[in-house]
């Protein structure tokens, strides 16, 4: 009986150690999805800012070859305009087009954050720029060179037989060729960049599949598993608290049922009880049984009651 008692004492915490066992796994849970949730993220804006970067020197190396046809168109109306006050606004115009195509090469070289421009072009860019056959840094470096003498020539050398203008016009058209190669390599570096972004998202659904299978099998099924467990160690626990009532009520029961030997005085008619003291006979049955007493005579007592008075 003891160690029944002692066994339904102790699983009385059984409760409280099970809210804690679930809690810290549903916890960790929660914190590995997090975690996975904070890397992919972290991971796949990284890659989606770069593709945008890509996407900025796409548009940029695309508007260096218009900028070359910009100068170009301007450099010629300046040097072959008769208007009075014409040349002043066409003068800059084409200086804001010398500075917006020089500050673009040099965002595409070196960076420029204004411009959304990382800089550190790819080997393969860097040969287009620096490499024969095409030579592009140099080209639009005399390019520009040229543009910016005839915008600061005086009006009498403005000519269309000017030795600047006729460097542009030839200028202007051999480089589409390298710059259109330019953009070409830009996209290509774009849309492989793309794929890898697309190949990091389905590793990252794989991965996160893969999370959530792990956490069912390790850890939500062995939840369920002591979820079952609990209830049932919970129900046998009240059958034997019922079973402890039970007992309990029968021990009562039977304290108070008088049964065995019981030493009575022959003269007093007192009785000795377990600790050896005796007692009156009416207080010590009320104390062992559900009987109560009620007084009166018998009638043989009764007649001898009433032969004395």
């Amino acid at each position: 009986m003891f160690m029944k008692r002692r066994g339904r004492l102790a699983g009385s915490g059984m409760g409280k150690n099970f809210a804690k066992s679930m809690t810290r796994r549903y916890l960790f849970a929660l914190g590995v999805l997090a975690l996975v949730a904070i890397v992919s993220d972290y991971i796949l804006q990284k890659k989606i800012n770069a593709e945008l970067k890509r996407g900025a020197m796409i548009n940029t190396s695309g508007q260096q070859r218009t900028l070359s046809q910009r100068i170009a168109f301007y450099a010629i109306r300046l040097a072959d305009s008769r208007a009075p006050g014409e040349r002043p606004a066409l003068r800059r115009e084409l200086a804001d087009a010398i500075a917006l195509m020089e500050s673009s090469l040099a965002g595409l070289i070196s960076g420029d954050s204004t411009l959304n421009l990382p800089g550190r072009p790819s080997p393969e860019v860097q040969a287009i720029y620096f490499s024969p056959p095409h030579l592009l840094h140099d080209q639009v470096q005399k390019f520009l060179a040229a543009s910016k003498s005839l915008c600061q020539a005086p009006e009498s050398d403005l000519a269309l037989d000017n030795p600047h203008l006729q460097y542009l016009s030839s200028a202007a058209t051999e480089l589409l060729s390298p710059l259109d190669e330019l953009v070409k390599r830009y996209q290509k570096e774009s849309e492989a960049g793309i794929a890898r972004l697309q190949r990091l998202e389905r590793t990252v659904m794989v991965i996160t599949i893969f999370v959530l299978v792990m956490m069912a099998l390790f850890i939500f099924r062995p939840m369920v598993g002591r979820i079952q467990v609990y209830f049932v160690e919970r129900r046998q626990a009240e059958e034997e608290r019922e079973k402890l009532i039970t007992e309990l009520r029968q021990a009562l029961a039977n304290v108070k049922t008088l049964s065995g030997l019981i030493p009575i005085c022959a003269f007093c008619k007192k009785i000795r009880d377990d600790r050896g003291y005796w007692n009156i006979l009416e207080d010590y049955i009320a104390r062992h049984s559900e009987a109560d007493f009620t007084h009166g005579f018998c009638p043989e007592c009764k007649k001898k009651f009433d032969d004395e008075e």
